[in-house]
């Protein structure tokens, strides 16, 4: 794969009038005040040569301990999507959300749910997406083991992605962590890999 491609692929995106209104979207929601925040970008390279980047936009802004307000934002080339919601964090090793929101082309909402546990260095994730027809969502299920502060392995499935080990290299000095993830996607019977980058910001 070109390399050089890939990043230029990113421009035409930022360009999209989805991306615009999704970004005021988090700017009039107050992006500056949020507790917690990160911008990730990531690719899908396929088997047919054909590339699919990714951008997504995470953050939450603290109630009080134990409930938080959440925001995600995704944009891909064909398809966006803006959520907000609700975390709740009995302890800080239990986790659980629901959002709502819009989703491109559509004019029913879309919704999101999820449950997130962590003991020690292992955390687990399941979450799950629902949007307007009968095929249309998403679930993601990850367990991750953090063996240093750099460097961690998780397993993942997700559906439009696969199942696969996910290899995370943190920068901390960067608050920036690179990943790969190569995966089998169960549903459409092809093999592809991933590579992202995510930044808290």
């Amino acid at each position: 794969m070109n390399i050089s491609n890939t990043i230029s692929s990113y421009f035409p995106l930022i360009l999209t009038k989805s991306f615009i209104q999704i970004a005021a979207f988090f700017v009039m929601t107050g992006i500056p005040t949020l507790t917690h925040a990160q911008l990730e970008l990531y690719t899908k390279f396929n088997q047919d040569g054909s590339l699919n980047p990714v951008i997504n936009y995470n953050g939450s802004k603290k109630i009080n301990d134990q409930f938080a307000l959440t925001f995600f934002g995704l944009i891909r080339e064909q398809w966006s999507q803006a959520l907000i919601g609700i975390s709740y964090s009995p302890t800080h090793s239990v986790s659980f959300s629901a959002s709502a929101g819009i989703e491109h082309g559509q004019s029913s909402p879309r919704y999101s749910a999820s449950i997130w546990l962590r003991n020690n260095k292992t955390s687990f994730l399941i979450l799950g997406e629902l949007g307007s027809g009968h095929e249309n969502y998403l679930y993601k299920i990850n367990m991750f083991h953090e063996f240093s502060e750099k460097f961690s392995l998780g397993i993942m499935d997700w559906r439009y992605h696969g199942l696969g080990p996910n290899i995370r290299y943190t920068i901390p000095k960067l608050q920036s962590t690179i990943w790969l993830m190569p995966a089998y996607d169960h549903e459409q019977k092809i093999f592809r890999n991933m590579l992202g980058i995510s930044v808290r910001m």
